[in-house]
């Protein structure tokens, strides 16, 4: 089974449009679709926005449904320049921009206690598999990197400018890092798939409003291509 974490109900939508035979299961507050695409056994569920929502949504659907790996699906915002709104990025790792004890000797900012990683990396088979569906997908421009998850909206750019200097990081979001790090502690294979709906800078609030619709729609075609290509 294919679990797919999507933060919102636009992401969400997208996915469903895809899946057939669904199935709607109430879990610890969490509504879960079951259900196939391209007839691959299927997850999808709305975590909600940020990273404690995410980590309880993910631990709950590994707990119950024991996928074979993890999926985020969803929108980010952009930190390169040459990447632009619409275009999808794909995950080598994450890091969480916000998690900082380095104020204590030998810890480097994001780096997280317990597993003693700045950046989580994402499963290299799976991320290289999607990347080959993904190609395959014309007017979608690909990029690979670095996505940095934090506890905040970006929408200024002198913040942009510092998460870009600071970590190199491709897109930022709110919630691929705790996904990730709930993956790595539980030996879960996961991915990263987003779509930019907004440049990060002072107009992203009114960027995203705009373009959700669209950036959700191509990490969802990414998805459909993916589920198509993938052998169990």
């Amino acid at each position: 089974m294919i679990g797919i974490i999507c933060a919102m109900d636009q992401e969400l939508e997208e996915v469903l449009k895809l899946m057939k035979d669904t199935e709607k299961e109430t879990r610890y507050n969490f509504n879960f679709f079951v259900g196939t695409i391209n007839n691959k056994a299927c997850c999808a569920v709305k975590c909600g926005v940020g990273k404690v929502n995410s980590a309880i949504c993910t631990q709950t659907l590994l707990l119950i449904y024991k996928p074979n790996f993890i999926l985020n699906i969803g929108v980010a915002g952009a930190l390169k320049e040459n990447v632009n709104i619409s275009d999808v990025v794909i995950g080598e790792n994450v890091i969480q921009h916000d998690f900082d004890v380095s104020a204590f000797p030998k810890r480097q900012k994001g780096e997280i206690s317990g597993i003693d990683l700045v950046k989580i990396p994402c499963s290299k088979w799976l991320t290289q598999k999607i990347i080959q569906s993904a190609t395959k997908i014309k007017n979608i421009s690909i990029h690979q990197g670095t996505i940095l998850t934090g506890d905040q909206f970006v929408n200024s750019s002198e913040k942009l400018f510092e998460l870009r200097k600071e970590f190199d990081g491709i897109a930022c979001e709110m919630e691929a890092g705790s996904i990730g790090h709930v993956c790595y502690y539980n030996g879960v294979d996961f991915a990263i798939i987003r779509s930019i709906s907004d440049r990060a800078d002072k107009k992203s609030s009114i960027d995203f409003e705009s373009f959700i619709k669209t950036s959700s729609k191509n990490s969802a075609a990414i998805l459909d291509e993916f589920t198509k290509s993938f052998r169990d």
